[in-house]
């Protein structure tokens, strides 16, 4: 079993990045499941999305994923700790449960060693928010960053293949196709990937 936990706020796509990577595994023959949870229901609340892959089907149980092997951290705020907490607390809640050695990917226009994390992981980097804005998804207020992430995530966990993604983008995303597969693509070139570190 591969678990994967999607963290992001309400207008990201968090859930339809789930469901396309759920897709593209399919299209390679693979054995996915995909389902969110939901915050707080306004526009900018909480989402977290979650895709567990199996070998059989029946060995996927469809519930939350509390040790996730790979998280997708779709706003850079999420990974806050909040205030008024003890050191032990402040670990911020998105990385509770993490499987030390899996994959962390950040929405971030950081370099992954910024970021420093206290955890043995590969940590990666996308601007998901900039390839948006340049590809015209969303609005000012609200940029799906879900293409991009989703391409940043296909080559850094070389999950699947592009021509599965792009099928199950073709699927899953009705409007603005051309624009969405852009995005993907630059979420793939643009990527930075920091292999296994852990920071004191």
């Amino acid at each position: 079993m591969y678990d994967i936990r999607f963290h992001g706020r309400g207008g990201q796509g968090a859930v339809i990045c789930a469901t396309m990577l759920a897709a593209a595994l399919a299209q390679e023959g693979k054995f996915a499941l995909a389902f969110p949870r939901f915050g707080t229901a306004r526009r900018g609340g909480a989402v977290t999305a979650f895709v567990r892959v199996g070998d059989l089907p029946s060995e996927i149980p469809r519930c939350q994923v509390y040790e996730p092997d790979c998280l997708v951290i779709m706003h850079p705020s999420l990974l806050e700790p909040r205030e008024g907490l003890n050191e032990m607390e402040q670990t911020p809640e998105v990385l509770r449960g993490f499987r030390e050695g899996g994959l962390i990917l950040i929405n971030s226009s950081r370099t992954p060693e910024d970021f420093g994390l206290s955890l043995r992981a590969t940590v990666a980097t996308v601007n998901g928010t900039a390839i948006a804005e340049q590809h015209h998804l969303g609005t000012a207020t609200s940029r799906p960053v879900n293409t991009a992430i989703i391409g940043a995530l296909v080559k850094a966990a070389e999950l699947v293949g592009f021509s599965s993604l792009e099928t199950a983008i073709r699927l899953e995303v009705p409007q603005q196709v051309e624009e969405n597969l852009a995005a993907a693509r630059d979420g793939i070139r643009t990527v930075k990937v920091l292999k296994e570190v852990a920071h004191a």
